[in-house]
């Protein structure tokens, strides 16, 4: 397949399935016939990849061009033979050493895991456009700015999931551990990660639900010993913005003040708000969003950003059970 399109790594593969090791699609070249310094496996199986004592030879030779050169090597599939020309072995000391046909391990697992990924695709495209974009996760210690783009963890399970059985299956036909992993993915009842996802009852990480209006902390740098601790009421404002709340006196309740950074003139953190005194109670941070802060003292400096969505934003990822009513 030409493409090499995948949502997971080799290193998440290991991570969900530790025994990936075990399913190395190379196989191993027997009985060789030798005529001079030509070497020939007879009845090989297809070859792509040709391996001496565990190492990647060199690419095979073109059509009909017979090996006559150290280390030269084709495939004929109209025969199902492999010729392996070298001066190093004789008759006896090349059934001394290990020959293998197949894949490289490498390539076997980024193919098997851009298969799994078209595969979720199938699964998806009823509910999401696909491909599904990166987006930036939650890193309670790094600015939102700065957060690197990842898949959702959720997908990427799914894909290394799917990976595990089709290598199982590839390698001992029907399996119940293989079909252990898909049911993970998607089964009968329903149960299954992509089952729950494509049903509302999980969402990923761009997706509008009726909680994002109550806005959540995505970053916070703080030295002093107050916090930003509650959130609540309902965000009325831009249909996304990014706050910044930022303490601008530092003190205790009645005498620290905060200021929140917010969009305006067509950009995030576009403009300030004047600064007010906090309470220690529940009270108004922006936009219909209430805060509590909680602590000793802030500190001139600290900062909070807050990811919120508009009340008036349609929600994205509702259970197929529900039914949302508006008057």
């Amino acid at each position: 397949m030409a493409t090499n399109f995948k949502y997971a790594t080799i290193q998440e593969l290991t991570k969900y399935f530790n025994r990936v090791g075990d399913f190395d699609s190379k196989f191993q070249l027997f009985n060789p016939s030798t005529n001079s310094n030509l070497h020939t496996f007879h009845n090989t199986g297809y070859v792509d990849k040709f391996f001496i004592n565990g190492d990647e030879q060199q690419a095979q030779n073109s059509n009909a061009d017979t090996p006559n050169a150290n280390n030269e090597w084709l495939y004929t599939e109209s025969e199902n033979k492999l010729e392996y020309y070298s001066d190093a072995y004789t008759s006896t000391t090349i059934n001394e050493q290990v020959f293998e046909g197949g894949q490289d391990f490498e390539d076997t697992l980024n193919q098997a895991l851009v298969d799994a990924s078209l595969e979720l695709h199938n699964y998806l495209d009823m509910r999401y456009s696909t491909p599904l974009e990166k987006i930036k996760q939650t890193d309670i210690d790094t600015a939102s700015v700065s957060i690197v783009e990842e898949y959702d963890p959720i997908i990427i399970k799914a894909v290394c999931y799917i990976a595990t059985a089709n290598l199982i299956r590839a390698k001992e036909g029907a399996s119940e551990e293989a079909d252990y992993y898909y049911s993970l993915v998607t089964n009968p009842e329903r149960t299954g990660l992509i089952d729950k996802l494509n049903d509302g009852i999980y969402k990923l990480s761009f997706e509008v639900d009726a909680n994002d209006k109550k806005g959540s902390i995505k970053y916070r740098n703080v030295s002093g010993t107050m916090d930003l601790v509650e959130l609540a009421g309902a965000y009325s404002g831009e249909p996304y913005d990014l706050l910044k709340i930022e303490v601008e006196a530092t003190g205790a309740y009645g005498v620290g003040t905060f200021k929140v950074h917010h969009f305006s003139d067509d950009k995030i953190f576009g403009d300030v708000t004047t600064p007010e005194i906090i309470t220690g109670g529940l009270q108004h941070i922006y936009g219909g969003l209430s805060g509590r802060f909680q602590g000793a003292s802030a500190t001139d400096g600290d900062i909070w950003e807050v990811e919120v969505v508009s009340s008036h934003r349609k929600q994205t990822n509702k259970s197929n059970a529900t039914i949302e009513m508006r008057r």
